[in-house]
């Protein structure tokens, strides 16, 4: 138990034995974790790569934020909730609100930075599993190995749906800039004709 400042008590510390389900799930994501934050800057670039590769860099460089570093704070917050096993705090919901208004004042249309957002979001992933799984590969449970790896595909999910959303939301709450007459911004390429 802790005791604060007035000898009060103030809860009950968790003991989860290694050795147990619930000890062993604890002990191997935090592993997995301990991992991903050691090698986060590589993450970092190949989500990079992918948003470049894509032609999508300029959608989540606004603001004057660069792209890693936008990226590097992204993987900090997932990191972090999974660390904790918590949702997307109200900051940091806040902060992809109003980086979906800064994309909707832009006239960026919002198929591109959702795209952008799913781009990144699943060469983080990949880059993740291929981790997480050298990580637990050698786990004398293999059973909880893949169910870690699959608790952690669900948060990735759920978190990667939330910020999509709280984007989108940002984005709705501004009528985008209308492109000038001719310009040809956001829109689809035209089809190659072929003779």
């Amino acid at each position: 138990m802790g005791i604060d400042a007035q000898d009060e008590v103030m809860g009950r510390l968790l003991f989860l034995p290694v050795g147990t389900v619930a000890g062993d799930t604890v002990a191997l994501r935090s592993e997995v974790i301990v991992v991903l934050r050691e090698r986060r800057l590589a993450m970092v670039e190949e989500m990079a790569t992918a948003v470049r590769r894509a032609g999508l860099a300029h959608v989540l460089e606004m603001g004057h934020i660069g792209l890693e570093r936008r990226l590097d704070a992204a993987v900090r917050t997932v990191l972090d909730a999974w660390e904790h096993d918590r949702p997307l705090r109200a900051d940091e919901l806040e902060a992809l609100r109003h980086h979906g208004i800064a994309v909707a004042r832009a006239g960026i249309p919002l198929w591109r930075l959702l795209n952008a957002v799913h781009h990144a979001s699943r060469a983080g992933w990949d880059y993740a599993v291929a981790q997480a799984v050298a990580v637990v590969e050698d786990s004398p449970r293999p059973r909880l190995a893949a169910r870690l790896v699959g608790d952690l595909s669900v948060d990735a999910l759920e978190l990667a749906t939330r910020a999509q959303a709280q984007l989108a939301a940002g984005y709705g709450e501004v009528a985008p800039a209308r492109p000038r007459p001719g310009a040809n911004m956001g829109a689809l390429p035209a089809p190659v004709r072929r003779p």
